[in-house]
């Protein structure tokens, strides 16, 4: 929510605990009390909202990316290692260009077309998945795990799936943001009956108007201060 959505769901709050604690002076029933029973409603319904706004996508995205990046790194340092004996071997594995999601993506479907099985659109023949079984052991002799090459496998396709979160979690937080549009509108309509209401039930208790008004009052966002200038000089 922004600021000014912001004052206004602290105003509903206030205005849903004056019904509460003067919930006596209105008959069971009565049209006070129905509108206080909105607002309470649509507090709730704005938590929701507000909690919709911000999706786990993200963060799953972040966990999965990192995942990925230690998958690739532990292949690169290995290969360079054994480079050592064997000149050209850190070649076929070489580090992301730079420290982009892209270029880390790029990397590790690179390491995977020359050590996973290729299922599709072609499918290795026994010579070429020998190839890569034969590969893949020189890193698991270096003790990466046994399953190393599944686990990047693995950490890849979890990259596209977190990204489907995110975008999703995009759309769900444009209708939350909508929604907290069109609860705070009827909240307002709410606390505009109720203010009708409060006067004329008040307009001869003072002190119990005076709270209405404050219960009902929208606070300003305070205004960013100008940055100091500093004043002219006077020539000489």
């Amino acid at each position: 929510m922004n600021d000014r959505e912001t004052a206004r769901y602290d105003m509903f709050g206030r205005a849903a605990t004056f019904g509460i604690d003067n919930s006596g002076d209105f008959a069971p029933g009565s049209k006070a009390l129905g509108h206080f029973a909105n607002i309470a409603r649509i507090i709730k319904e704005l938590d929701l909202a507000k909690a919709g706004q911000l999706g786990g996508g993200v963060t799953a995205h972040s966990v999965r990316i990192d995942g990925l990046r230690l998958d690739v790194r532990n292949i690169a340092r290995t290969a360079d290692a054994i480079d050592q004996d064997e000149p050209g071997f850190a070649d076929h594995f070489p580090y992301p260009a730079t420290g982009s999601q892209r270029d880390l993506i790029t990397t590790a479907d690179a390491y995977l077309k020359k050590l996973a099985p290729a299922v599709f659109p072609a499918v290795d023949t026994p010579a070429e998945l020998a190839a890569k079984t034969a590969l893949a052991a020189k890193f698991i002799d270096h003790e990466l795990p046994a399953d190393f090459v599944q686990n990047l496998m693995d950490d890849r396709a979890a990259i596209d799936g977190a990204k489907d979160e995110v975008e999703s979690d995009d759309i769900e937080g444009v209708e939350n943001t909508g929604a907290v549009g069109r609860l705070i509108r009827e909240g307002m309509k709410e606390v505009n009956y109720l203010d009708a209401i409060m006067n004329n039930k008040y307009t001869r208790n003072p002190d119990k108007l005076r709270a209405w008004k404050s219960a009902s009052h929208i606070a300003r966002a305070a205004k960013r201060e100008k940055p100091a200038t500093n004043p002219t000089q006077p020539t000489s």
